[in-house]
């Protein structure tokens, strides 16, 4: 029997009205992330968006040219939302940080692809501004969230250029810790998502992490261990339209 690698996190999996998974390796080769949606989650892949990525701040709602099946969007941001009964959003990672967040009360969900660059740019604040924006600022205290598998502080490590770019970040300094060589960092980058989240208003108690280190476990992609060799998985959120 294959057995599908994924997790999930157990506060979203309570929210009611949508459904997740942060996938990992697909043990069936070549079935690619729509087979997958399909036959696995019962989630149909036209209808979840995706975005091309670039380590940005861009924060979109989602829309129809959005939802490709296999591959990138048409679109360029890494952050989608949407609060349409019926369609889902998510976000491909090797090691950065792929969040998820819903609204239960609507629900609205959105998915965030967030490495050290986008952290540092404000992708998580600027989501959750978006959010805000769109549904009122006391929806904000209702919003639960949850990092997914990503390199962790065990494993990634970084320059000091980019660890005086993380430090000024909310938990900046309690994320990162000195290496081994001289000038070197290990971040933990689901951990600073957390913070980042915390930061703009989202009750602590309503965030957390989901899943392993990616260049530890051999279940997900990792771009450190693997390099140019490696895949991108998906992880995504889908509103069902039931409510409760």
């Amino acid at each position: 029997m294959i057995l599908p690698r994924f997790v999930q996190s157990p506060l979203l999996r309570s929210a009611a009205g949508v459904y997740h998974a942060f996938l990992g390796v697909d043990p069936v080769p070549g079935r690619g992330d729509a087979g997958r949606l399909r036959t696995v989650f019962s989630v149909p892949p036209s209808r979840v968006g995706t975005l091309r990525q670039r380590h940005t701040a861009t924060v979109l709602e989602w829309e129809e040219g959005d939802a490709v099946p296999g591959g990138e969007g048409r679109r360029k941001g890494d952050a989608l939302w949407t609060a349409i009964p019926g369609t889902g959003v998510g976000v491909r990672t090797a090691d950065c940080v792929p969040v998820l967040i819903v609204l239960p009360e609507v629900p609205a969900c959105a998915a965030v692809h967030a490495g050290w660059r986008g952290l540092a740019a404000g992708i998580i604040g600027e989501t959750v501004r978006r959010l805000g924006e769109r549904f009122g600022p006391d929806a904000i205290r209702g919003l639960v969230a949850a990092a997914g598998p990503s390199a962790r502080g065990c494993c990634y490590e970084i320059g000091e250029e980019v660890a005086d770019l993380l430090r000024p970040l909310p938990g900046g300094e309690r994320s990162l810790s000195r290496g081994g060589p001289e000038g070197k960092w290990t971040a933990d980058l689901a951990a600073l998502a957390l913070e980042g989240l915390a930061a703009a208003g989202v009750p602590p108690g309503n965030c957390e992490t989901a899943g392993p280190c990616t260049v530890c476990s051999h279940a997900f992609h990792s771009y450190r261990r693997e390099k140019s060799l490696t895949g991108r998985q998906l992880s995504f959120i889908y509103s069902t339209g039931s409510y409760p």
